[in-house]
């Protein structure tokens, strides 16, 4: 309140003790002036403290307005002395990495050359492999792959050829352009660069054992193993929210060997943990462009059983994405049911171990609806992948404990997703929908293409 308000409330409460004191003997002859004059004190007296009780309440009331103001005034400060902070940060960074690449050539080849090395680390166990398998070309084997995988750069004064693309994710270095037969890194998102892959569908025909592994083992020595990608959409919306990971194996023409052709001879002759080890470093090239162009793109590698139970390169795997945890909201292992379900003690291990890290799983080859959701759940398993056919079939012949129109709600409850691969027809998901899965994956929604990983 202002003074003249203050002034203005005196003066009424006076006039009202001084009617009092004067108006009382009037009307009341018995009180008397004196009686009269001290209940004119006492209006006076009484007002004058509820006056001030009523001020200081103000007072009071405005301090902690104040206060209030002030408090915020305080932390919109501290606020931009944060953003002072951070951003002077962010120019200390600038500067040292201006200092940084203020060296000379020479220097930063070097460090090139060390996180290189760092990475071909864990091709040892695709070493061994193709040494067990053919020990007269390992050593050329070994040298052609891991050129192809991560190029070593020179240590010439000059700066390096153009084609060699730097992904700044921790040190990382992916591959640079390797010719015709072979990917290579560009400027292109590696998702928009799709292209399809010729003869893919029914592999090649007409070959016994020995050619199929000859064909193997040459398409490893001379670096023909192609990344290939199949999308898994959102249903009902067909909205592309994944990709799953293959490999294909090209003979000399640019023919390809399907899975369905070389991976009983791969696990035969010891070379699946090869064919493995390529499908992970090229997934991971992939992840980190798709991460450097801000594309929130998943991917799903498959890990075969017979590299899940390699000990030795399911060790270098952990130790390997360890130093790779940032791909882990990109990154999904998929790994077969039955492998996952007789897992022994280092198998849970390991698990542990990538799930610590932050990386999901999936599983496939499911054959059945009678599947220990809760184990699976435990142990960060937040896929399962059935095919169509077989969730079809318990529609019409009903044969586990689990009704077909219920496996939606079982896994909701778990927090796994429903994963139906292998839609070819439309009448085939429409009779799906039904069951309202979550993703679809199969010919109806694109068929596995070639990834450029540029």
């Amino acid at each position: 309140m202002t003074f003249l308000y203050h002034i203005l409330i005196v003066t009424v409460y006076t006039l009202l003790a001084a009617a009092t004191a004067i108006g009382l003997p009037h009307l009341f002859p018995e009180i008397g002036s004196e009686i009269g004059a001290i209940l004119g004190a006492v209006v006076f007296v009484g007002s004058a403290v509820l006056h001030e009780v009523f001020a200081r309440q103000e007072m009071q009331a405005n301090l902690a307005d104040e206060l209030g103001h002030l408090r915020n005034r305080n932390a919109e400060l501290q606020i931009s002395l944060d953003r002072v902070e951070r951003e002077t940060e962010i120019l200390k960074g600038a500067v040292k990495k201006i200092a940084e690449n203020g060296t000379t050539t020479k220097d930063n080849s070097k460090k090139n050359v060390d996180t290189v090395i760092a990475e071909v680390k864990v091709l040892q166990g695709l070493v061994k492999q193709l040494s067990a398998a053919k020990p007269s070309n390992a050593a050329k084997a070994v040298g052609d792959i891991a050129q192809a995988a991560f190029p070593v750069p020179t240590m010439e004064a000059s700066p390096p050829p153009s084609n060699i693309a730097l992904v700044a994710s921790e040190g990382a270095v992916v591959a640079p352009s390797m010719g015709s037969n072979s990917s290579s890194i560009s400027e292109a998102p590696p998702i928009q660069a799709l292209q399809s892959t010729p003869g893919q569908a029914p592999g090649i025909a007409g070959l016994d054992d020995d050619s199929i592994l000859e064909i193997l083992r040459d398409g490893l020595e001379q670096n023909r193993v192609d990344l290939v990608l199949q999308p898994i959409v959102q249903l009902p919306q067909r909205k592309r929210v994944f990709y799953e990971a293959f490999t294909r194996i090209r003979d000399q023409n640019g023919d390809n060997l399907v899975p369905e052709q070389y991976i009983g001879i791969a696990e035969r002759e010891g070379l699946v943990t090869a064919i493995d080890n390529m499908l992970l470093f090229r997934c991971v090239q992939l992840v980190r462009r798709t991460q450097n162009s801000k594309q929130d793109i998943g991917f799903f590698c498959n890990i075969s059983a017979h590299s899940l139970t390699d000990r030795h390169f399911f060790s270098d795997f952990v130790e390997f994405m360890a130093d790779n945890a940032r791909l882990a909201p990109n990154l999904i292992f998929e790994f077969p049911y039955a492998t996952v379900v007789n897992r022994d003690h280092d198998i849970e291990q390991h698990l542990k171990q990538l799930a610590s890290l932050g990386f999901q799983f999936s599983v496939d080859q499911v054959s059945s609806l009678n599947i220990d959701c809760e184990d699976l759940i435990k142990n960060r398993f937040k896929y399962v992948k059935f095919d169509a056919e077989i969730l079809l079939d318990e529609v019409l012949n009903p044969t586990g404990p689990i009704a077909v129109a219920d496996i939606k709600r079982v896994f909701n409850r778990q927090g796994m997703d429903l994963i139906v691969e292998k839609i070819e027809t439309e009448p085939q998901l429409l009779d799906l929908l039904d069951l309202k899965i979550d993703y679809g994956q199969g010919y109806l929604f694109g068929k596995p293409r070639l990834a450029r990983v540029e």
